[in-house]
């Protein structure tokens, strides 16, 4: 959302990341169900920063430091987590962009609802590295 109250209703903008899967905020606000009224460039660093987060954790996946090449399973599960991360991270500023009484209640419900995006975008990695979610360790 603009200064003005202009509001682009077809924005998108894709998010490249040396050969990981592309991200677009466009695909990202129909998947987690973002209205249009939310500013793109934040949009934009959410999905920078999540993929960035994503894909440190998948680090034991680079092939010679190149990302791996994902087959179109693996991309969606991919963008599941770096989209699921993003929506996390905005979670409090969709809150203070969005004023109306409904909103009023998202602060006790967006520490909630960020951990379970986070986790699922944690199992998300996990079934990326062929690890379980459960993680236990061997003494």
């Amino acid at each position: 959302m603009s200064f003005g109250g202009y509001v682009e209703e077809n924005a998108n903008t894709d998010i490249e990341s040396g050969g990981w899967p592309v991200l677009k905020t466009s695909e990202f606000r129909q998947m987690r169900r973002i209205p249009s009224l939310f500013d793109e460039s934040s949009i934009i660093t959410a999905l920078q920063a999540a993929s960035l987060y994503v894909q440190g954790e998948l680090d034991e996946l680079l092939v010679d430091g190149e990302a791996p090449a994902f087959d179109t399973l693996k991309a969606s599960v991919y963008k599941r987590a770096a989209y699921g991360t993003a929506h996390a991270d905005l979670l409090p500023e969709f809150a203070t962009q969005d004023r109306r009484e409904a909103a009023e209640n998202t602060a006790e419900d967006d520490f909630k609802q960020a951990d379970r995006f986070r986790t699922q975008a944690k199992r998300d990695v996990s079934l990326l590295l062929g690890r379980s979610v459960n993680k236990v360790d061997l003494i």
